[in-house]
C-alpha cells in the first residue's frame, strides 16, 4: 500500500460496487463505491446499513451469532448494539434476500455473494463468481419494465442462482467454512492467480492476530469517530501481532505461575499449620497413651457383665426357694388367722348373744314390774278378770268418745249407761250372794293337790262356790279330772300342753265391791257429763282429748296384761341362754388365747422369712439395675457389645461400688477417646489429615480407625523437617520461574514503549491543517506499569517465597484484565488504554496536549489508521476502499478538499450518509451523490420492502470523462412512485 493510487508496480485491490437485493429495507439497491460519494435520503431509510454491509463481505464469518463482537452493528438512536436476531432479519429478512459485492484485484473482477442458508439458526454462506456484476444483474433484477425502475425476478432462489452461477464460470465457489474464508479472503499469493482470484484484502500473514487486527480496523474504517476507543483497541491489536514476529511474545502462563505459587503457599502454609497444632498433638500423644492404658477396663467390663448375668441367675434360684418358704408360712398364718378370725366371729357371735339376753332380762324384769304394779291395783283378781275388765272400760270410753263426738252416739250411749248401771247393780248383788258363800268354794272343800292343777288352768275353778258342801261323787269327779295334770318343776303338764303354777288366794270380795261400786260412780259422771256437754259445747274438746288419752292408757294395761302371763318364763330362759353363752364365750376366748400364742410363733418365722427374701430381692433388684446400667453402657459404647470377658467376675465381687469403679474407667476412657476424637477431628478440619472416607465423622469410629490416623499423624509430626527442606528446594525451582515473569513484564513494557517511538517517527513530516507536528502517545494501564516496577524490585533469587504483596498485586492485576475464567494470557488490548495525541503548530515552541477540532481529529485518526494498516497488509499493495464518516457534518468546511484528497491518496473513498438538509457545497466538494429514497417498484420480493435505486450516482463531472458516470441518462428518467 502506497500513497500514490494506481502507480506501476502496485498491487490494485479495490471494492466497486454494492449490490443488496430484499435486504436492510431495500428491494433492490446498487451503489458504486470506487468513488468519493454522499448517500441522500430521508432519515431512517437504512442508508448507513447499505455501507455497513461490507462488513459481512470482508470478515471471514458464517452466521450471526456473537455478531456484536464480529460486526458491531451499532444502534445510534438508542446508543446500544443491535441483537444478533435483529441483525439477521435486517439483511436477510426473507429467502430473497441476497448481497453482492462487486471486487477487483490483479487476477480480474468477481462478486462475493452472500445469501440466507437455512443450514442453521442465524447463519449466512458464500458464493464466489469471476465475472463483473453487469453479467450477474439480470439474476437478480428485471430492468425492462415500463417506466424504467424495475421488478423483481419471481424465479429468483438460491438454487436456480447457483445452477447458473456455475454455468457462467467453472472457478465458481461456494464456501461456507471460515478457515477457508480467512484463506481466500487474504490471501497474499500475488503471483498465483488461483490462489489470488477472490481476495480482497491481502495480509501480511494470515494468522489469527494478523486477521483480528484487520476486523479492528475494518470496524474503524467503517466508524470513523473522533471519540472512539477503537483507536487504543486497534493500536492494541496491532502491537499484539508485532509481539509474535518480534519475538517478544508473553507466552508465560500466568495461570500455572499462581497456581504454582498457590500450590507452594499452601504447602508453606499447610507445614505452618501443622507446627502451629505440635501442641495439640502432644496433648493428643498423651491422651492417646492413657487411653491405651485404660483399654483393660474394657476387659473388665466384659468380666462384670457376665458376672451379673450369673448372679442373676443364682439369685433367682435363691428368691424362688425363699418365696416358697415366704409362702409357706404365710400360709400357716394364714390358716391360724382364719382359726382366730373364726373364734373372734363366734365370740362376738355370743357377745351378741349375752346382750340380746340382757335386753331381753331387762325387757322381761320391766314388764314384770309394770304387770305387778297393775295387778296391785285389782286385788285378788284373776288376770283373766282384769283383762276383761280393761276391755270392758275400753269399749265404754270408746263409746263414751263417740258420744262426745255426735249427739246421736250420746243418745244411744245414755242407753248404754243406762243398761250398764242396771248390771253392775246386779252384779253388785251376785257378790253380796257370793261373799254369803265363800266358805263353800272349791279351794276350801278339796285338797291342795287337787286344787292346784284347777288353778293353774284358771283361779276362778277353785274359787267358784257350789253353796253347799260338795257330795262325795262331785268330789271324786273333780279330782279324777285333776288326778290327769302331771306336776312338773314349774307348774303341770296337760298332756303336750303346760301351765304354770298359780298361788292359792281368797276372793276379796269388797275390793271386788268397791270396783263395781267404782264403775257405777264413773257411768254416772259419765252419763253427768254427756249430759252437760249438750249444753255445754266449749267444754267438748277437752272432754274428747281427756277421753282418747284415757283410752290409751288403758289399751297399754292391756298390752301389759299381755305380756304379763310370759314375763316370768321370758326372763328364766333369757337368763339360762346367758349363762349358757357367758360359759361358752369363757372356752372361746382361752382357745383364741392358744391360737394367739400359735399365730405370734407364726408371725416369727414369717418375718424372718419375708426379712431373707426381702434380702434377696433387693439383691436380685439391685443386680438387675446393675443389669440395666450395663445395658445402658453397652448403649453408650456399642463397641463394648463385642468385647469378650477372659474371666467372668465372681458373684461375692458384683457390687455397685465396683461397678461404679468400671464406670469411672470407661467414662475416663471415654473421655479420653472422644478428647481423642476431638483432636483428630480439629486435625481433619485444619486440613492437616485427610478423612476422605469419612470415617472419623462417624458417631463411633472404630479403634482401628483412631490406631491408624494416630499413627499417621505421629509420623507426620516426625518427618516435618524433612518436609520443610523439600518445600525450600521447591521455592528455589519457582522463583527461578518468578525471574523469567519478570523479564516478561520488562519486554511487554518496553515493546510498547518501541512501537509508540516506531509510529512517532512515521508521524515525522505529516503535515494536517496548520499542525507541522503530531505525536502520539500511547497509554497503559497505571495497574500493569505498577507491576513492572513492582517486579523489577523483588529478588527472585533465593529459597523464600516472594512476598504476600507482590502477587496480591498480580491477582489484582489477572483480575481486572482477564475477569472470570478464560486463559490468563496477557494481551496488549487490555494493557493498552488509550491513544491521545500531542500537536505543535507553525511557530508554536512546544507541542500542545489540548484537543483538536473534530474534524482535525479525525485527520489525524485517519493518518493512523492508514500507518496501521500499512502494517497489516501485504507490502506494495494499494487499496481503493470505502470509509465511512457519520460525522460528516462535523468537518469543517473549509478542511474538505485537502480531507477529500489526502483519502485519494492514501485509496480510501468517502462515503457518508445525510439527509436532503445536507449543503450543496458539501455535495459539491464530494462530487457524487446518491439519492436512494426517490423509486419504488410496484412489483418487489416483499411488499414491506419496496425503495429501488440502480442506474449509477448523479455529481459534478470535475474535467472527468462522461464515460465514467455510466448510466446516468437512466437516473434522470426516474421518478418517485406514490404508493
Amino acid at each position: 500500500m502506497s500513497d500514490s493510487q494506481g502507480s506501476p508496480g502496485n498491487f490494485n485491490f479495490g471494492i466497486r460496487r454494492l449490490v443488496l437485493v430484499d435486504s436492510a429495507g431495500f428491494c433492490y439497491v446498487e451503489i458504486p463505491v470506487d468513488n468519493h460519494g454522499l448517500i441522500l435520503g430521508p432519515g431512517n431509510l437504512g442508508k448507513s446499513s447499505l455501507l455497513n454491509s461490507l462488513r459481512l463481505f470482508l470478515l471471514p464469518e458464517n452466521n450471526f451469532k456473537n455478531s456484536r463482537k464480529k460486526f458491531a452493528f451499532r444502534n445510534a438512536s438508542a446508543g446500544s448494539f443491535y441483537t444478533n436476531e435483529e441483525s439477521y432479519q435486517h439483511y436477510f429478512p426473507s429467502q430473497f434476500s441476497f448481497l453482492i459485492m462487486e471486487a477487483e484485484n490483479p487476477a480480474g473482477v468477481h462478486c462475493q455473494i452472500l445469501y440466507r442458508d437455512s443450514a442453521s439458526q442465524l447463519s449466512y454462506g458464500r458464493a464466489f463468481v469471476p465475472v463483473a456484476y453487469d453479467q450477474l444483474r439480470p439474476l437478480f433484477w428485471d430492468g425492462d419494465d415500463e417506466d424504467g425502475i424495475g421488478q423483481a425476478v419471481p424465479e429468483l432462489s438460491f438454487s436456480r442462482l447457483s445452477e447458473k452461477l456455475k454455468k457462467l464460470s467453472r472457478e465458481t465457489r461456494l464456501v461456507n467454512d471460515p478457515a477457508k474464508l480467512k484463506q481466500m479472503l487474504y490471501s497474499s499469493e500475488l503471483m498465483n492467480a488461483d490462489a489470488v482470484r477472490y481476495s480482497v484484502l491481502p495480509l501480511g500473514e494470515s494468522d489469527e492476530r494478523r486477521v483480528q487486527s484487520l476486523r479492528t480496523l475494518i470496524l474503524l474504517l467503517f466508524e470513523m469517530k473522533a471519540d472512539d476507543q477503537a483507536m487504543s483497541n486497534a493500536v492494541a491489536s496491532i502491537i499484539e501481532a508485532d509481539k509474535k514476529f518480534a519475538d517478544d511474545a508473553f507466552d508465560f502462563n500466568i495461570d500455572d505461575f499462581l497456581n504454582r505459587h498457590d500450590q507452594l503457599k499452601q504447602q508453606q502454609t499447610q507445614l505452618n499449620r501443622i507446627e502451629k497444632e505440635r501442641s495439640r498433638f502432644e496433648k493428643l500423644e498423651k491422651d492417646y497413651q492413657a487411653y491405651q492404658t485404660l483399654l483393660r477396663s474394657q476387659h473388665d467390663f466384659a468380666a462384670f457383665r457376665d458376672g451379673v448375668s450369673n448372679a442373676l441367675q443364682d439369685i433367682g434360684s435363691k428368691r424362688k426357694a425363699a418365696v416358697e418358704a415366704f409362702n409357706e408360712q404365710n400360709e400357716t398364718l394364714r390358716h391360724v388367722l382364719q382359726a382366730l378370725k373364726k373364734l373372734e366371729q363366734d365370740a362376738s357371735g355370743l357377745k351378741g348373744e349375752i346382750r340380746s339376753a340382757d335386753r331381753r332380762i331387762k325387757q322381761a324384769e320391766q314388764n314384770q314390774k309394770d304387770g305387778d304394779l297393775l295387778l296391785s291395783q285389782y286385788g285378788e283378781m284373776t288376770l283373766q278378770e282384769i283383762e276383761d275388765i280393761q276391755k270392758e272400760e275400753l269399749e265404754s270410753r270408746k263409746g263414751h268418745l263417740a258420744a262426745l263426738k255426735s249427739a246421736a252416739q250420746a243418745e244411744i250411749r245414755l242407753e248404754q249407761i243406762q243398761k250398764k248401771k242396771q248390771e253392775l247393780e246386779r252384779k253388785l248383788e251376785s257378790l253380796q250372794e257370793r261373799e254369803s258363800k265363800q266358805h263353800w268354794q272349791l279351794q276350801n272343800q278339796l285338797d291342795e293337790a287337787t286344787a292346784a292343777p284347777l288353778r293353774a288352768v284358771d283361779p276362778r275353778l277353785v274359787m267358784a262356790s257350789p253353796g253347799r258342801d260338795l257330795d262325795a261323787d262331785s268330789k271324786a269327779a273333780i279330782e279324777a279330772f285333776a288326778r290327769l295334770f302331771v306336776p312338773n318343776d314349774k307348774g303341770f303338764d296337760w298332756f303336750d300342753t303346760e301351765y304354770q303354777a298359780q298361788p292359792a288366794r281368797q276372793t276379796d270380795f269388797a275390793e271386788q265391791r268397791r270396783h263395781v261400786e267404782g264403775e257405777l260412780y264413773g257411768l254416772e259422771k259419765e252419763r253427768a257429763e254427756l249430759a252437760d256437754t249438750a249444753n255445754q259445747e266449749h267444754d267438748r274438746p277437752r272432754l274428747i282429748e281427756r277421753t282418747e288419752k284415757e283410752i290409751r292408757a288403758i289399751e297399754k294395761d292391756l298390752e301389759t296384761l299381755q305380756r304379763y302371763p310370759a314375763t316370768a318364763t321370758t326372763l328364766r330362759d333369757a337368763t339360762e341362754e346367758k349363762q349358757a353363752a357367758e360359759e361358752q364365750l369363757a372356752k372361746l376366748e382361752e382357745q383364741a388365747r392358744l391360737e394367739q400364742e400359735k399365730q405370734d410363733a407364726v408371725q416369727q418365722k414369717a418375718a424372718k422369712a419375708r426379712a431373707e427374701k426381702e434380702r434377696i430381692e433387693e439383691r436380685e433388684r439391685e443386680l438387675a439395675g446393675l443389669s440395666r446400667s450395663v445395658g445402658t453402657v453397652e448403649h453408650r459404647f456399642p463397641h463394648l457389645k463385642l468385647v469378650e470377658a477372659e474371666q467372668r467376675l465372681d458373684i461375692e465381687q458384683v457390687s455397685v461400688a465396683a461397678f461404679d469403679d468400671l464406670q469411672t474407667q470407661l467414662d475416663d476412657l471415654e473421655e479420653r477417646r472422644r478428647s481423642i476424637l476431638d483432636h483428630l477431628r480439629q486435625f481433619v478440619y485444619l486440613g492437616i489429615h485427610e478423612d476422605t472416607e469419612g470415617e472419623l465423622q462417624k458417631d463411633s469410629p472404630a479403634y482401628s480407625v483412631i490406631r491408624e490416623t494416630f499413627k499417621s499423624l505421629s509420623d507426620l509430626f516426625a518427618g516435618m523437617a524433612e518436609r520443610w527442606n523439600v518445600l525450600e528446594q521447591q521455592v528455589g525451582i519457582h522463583n527461578e520461574t518468578v525471574a523469567s515473569y519478570r523479564q516478561a513484564l520488562k519486554s511487554n513494557h518496553e515493546h510498547i514503549a518501541r512501537f509508540e517511538a516506531q509510529l512517532n517517527r512515521e508521524l515525522e513530516g505529516v503535515r494536517i491543517n496548520d499542525l507541522v507536528e503530531i505525536r502520539v502517545d500511547i497509554h497503559t494501564d497505571p495497574k500493569f506499569r505498577n507491576l513492572v516496577e513492582e517486579a523489577n524490585n523483588i529478588d527472585p533469587y533465593g529459597n523464600q517465597l516472594q512476598s504476600d504483596a507482590f502477587y496480591d498485586r498480580l491477582r489484582v492485576f489477572v483480575a481486572d484484565f482477564f475477569g472470570e475464567g478464560g486463559s490468563k494470557r496477557l494481551t496488549m488490548d487490555k494493557v493498552i488504554t488509550g491513544i491521545s495525541y500531542r500537536t505543535r503548530k507553525e511557530n508554536a515552541a512546544s507541542l500542545d496536549k489540548k484537543g483538536q477540532s473534530t474534524s482535525t481529529t479525525a485527520l489525524i485518526n485517519l493518518e493512523l489508521v492508514y500507518r496501521l494498516l500499512k502494517r497489516v497488509l501485504y507490502p506494495g499493495v494499494q487499496l481503493s476502499f470505502p470509509m465511512v464518516l457519520d460525522e460528516l457534518a462535523s468537518v469543517d468546511i473549509s478542511q474538505m478538499p485537502s480531507l477529500l484528497e489526502r483519502l485519494r491518496k492514501q485509496g480510501f473513498n468517502l462515503f457518508s450518509a445525510a439527509t436532503h438538509s445536507a449543503s450543496a457545497e458539501v455535495i459539491y466538494l464530494i462530487g457524487r451523490h446518491l439519492e436512494v429514497g426517490q423509486m419504488r417498484t410496484a412489483k418487489p420480493y416483499s411488499p414491506q420492502r419496496s425503495l429501488v435505486f440502480w442506474g449509477g450516482a448523479e455529481g459534478f463531472t470535475n474535467g472527468e470523462a462522461m464515460s465514467h458516470w455510466a448510466d446516468q441518462t437512466q437516473a434522470s428518467l426516474m421518478e418517485p412512485v406514490d404508493e
